[in-house]
């Protein structure tokens, strides 16, 4: 199918294709708004196809969206940035990506509800640069990742042969715009033609509106959703009647490991959880539990399979590190020398193994890997028996050492109403992990620093952590 919200117009002319700002949008009304926004962005000297890089402030407001259509609808390049980055981080972002404009949805007349003319869909080659994305930075400094038009065509194809799409699917979008993942879940709808709602995030994350959430998809009758596990783990806990009453078919779970606790609560309350890996160089996704998988657990060191490779995405260990070739890869990094070897592979960083009969095992980046006296440390095997303890959330990393070269620091979040009893929590980690493994000093948040998707922005904990770290609490 067409990137075109004018080719869906004639494709689904009366079908739902946007819930915003209160205001239910079928295929031919949202593409007369975005033919409209089309004329206003000529106006402003955008011109098709061949335009350096449009910047977009991605509020998730219905002008964001129009815009948003016509760039795709144009063939311009998309650089989405967040609504809360300073001057000085946009600034860095639009000179990277060379952007010619700047749009603010919130300075922007309101498109002409009235716009009779629709353009027609433009033939844009698969080469074209889509959206330059600048990576999470949950661990390190952002790079500017170009992704084509190409990649994220072939990733929603082979999302759609995994999970086949369905009359009446409706998808949540409760993702950043500014990040790969809700812009994959917004090309995936007007590519499938579907209904794509959306979930304004407030100011303080995902996790604080976890019963706007749950409300918003049982009311929606949401079948397609993606979530980070940790938003996952607090609408169980804190909505009960999350998953009976949901019309939820597929619910991708990623951006970080899943525990078997976690997969396996939510199979039991009846929610269709797969588990999934991907990153930005791979618009979002490398490989997706499957639709019909068994509700049995297969964990290896307390992480879930991530099941295995999507259709013509190809994975392999090299070094303890996986490897990915295949069509939704991205570009380049902007400024920077080719990342893909001789075979055309990609290192994305990230130790795992790939089981023949269980799929893909993802546990953690290769540079949070700790080594302490001499023996290597996996921080998310000790994060997932510390969350085992009755955590809420628990960062682990390392600090350098004279003695030992690194020793493991545990950022620590408690459950609402519940007090740390730290002899009580190294007694049931002396059940779980070696005695090398266990955090040598832990530094206890009120609440961890997380991104919007509700991700814990591993950055910004350890620079805070490491401001008010408590003495050792063993040797």
């Amino acid at each position: 199918m067409t990137l075109s919200i004018f080719a869906a117009a004639s494709d689904s002319a009366d079908s739902e294709a946007l819930l915003c700002d209160g205001m239910r949008l079928t295929f031919s009304e949202l593409a007369r708004r975005v033919a409209a926004r089309c004329e206003q962005l000529t106006a402003l000297g955008v011109r098709p196809i061949q335009a350096p890089p449009v910047a977009l402030v991605a509020d998730g407001s219905l002008g964001m969206f129009e815009v948003l259509y016509a760039l795709f609808a144009l063939g311009v390049p998309l650089l989405p940035l967040h609504p809360r980055l300073t001057p000085p981080e946009r600034e860095v972002l639009l000179a990277k990506s060379g952007a010619a404009l700047l749009v603010d949805p919130v300075e922007v007349a309101p498109a002409a509800t009235d716009h009779r003319t629709q353009a027609r869909p433009r033939s844009i080659p698969d080469g074209q640069a889509l959206a330059f994305v600048a990576s999470s930075g949950s661990s390190g400094t952002p790079k500017l990742i170009e992704l084509s038009r190409g990649a994220f065509l072939a990733l929603a194809h082979a999302d759609a042969e995994h999970i086949p799409p369905l009359a009446g699917d409706r998808a949540l979008l409760c993702l950043p715009l500014s990040h790969v993942g809700g812009l994959s879940v917004v090309i995936r709808s007007l590519l499938a033609r579907r209904a794509c709602v959306v979930f304004r995030t407030p100011r303080a994350g995902l996790l604080s509106a976890t019963t706007e959430l749950a409300q918003c998809i049982i009311q929606e009758r949401i079948s397609l959703l993606s979530l980070v596990p940790p938003v996952l783990a607090r609408l169980l806990r804190e909505q009960p009647e999350f998953g009976s009453k949901t019309a939820l078919r597929a619910l991708l779970l990623g951006g970080q490991a899943c525990s078997p606790e976690l997969f396996l609560e939510a199979r039991t309350r009846g929610i269709p959880v797969l588990t999934s890996y991907g990153l930005t160089e791979t618009c979002s996704q490398v490989s997706t539990l499957a639709l019909a998988s068994s509700p049995v657990t297969a964990d290896k060191n307390g992480v879930m399979s991530s099941g295995f490779p999507l259709p013509n995405v190809e994975t392999r260990i090299r070094r303890g590190l996986i490897e990915v070739r295949g069509p939704t890869l991205f570009t380049r990094y902007v400024g920077a020398p080719s990342a893909l070897d001789e075979e055309g592979f990609f290192n994305t960083g990230d130790r795992g193994e790939l089981d023949p009969e269980l799929g893909l095992f993802v546990f953690g980046r290769e540079s949070e890997l700790i080594i302490s006296g001499g023996e290597n440390i996996d921080p998310s095997e000790v994060e997932h028996a510390l969350l085992a303890c009755g955590l809420e959330a628990a960062c682990v990393f390392g600090v350098p050492d004279p003695e030992f070269g690194e020793r493991v620091v545990a950022a620590l979040e408690t459950k609402k109403g519940k007090r740390l009893d730290e002899r009580d929590l190294f007694l049931t980690l002396d059940q779980r992990l070696a005695s090398f493994k266990q955090p040598r000093a832990i530094c206890l948040f009120d609440e961890l620093p997380r991104l919007g998707s509700g991700k814990l922005d591993r950055s910004k904990i350890r620079l805070e952590a490491r401001t008010r770290l408590r003495a050792p609490v063993r040797r």
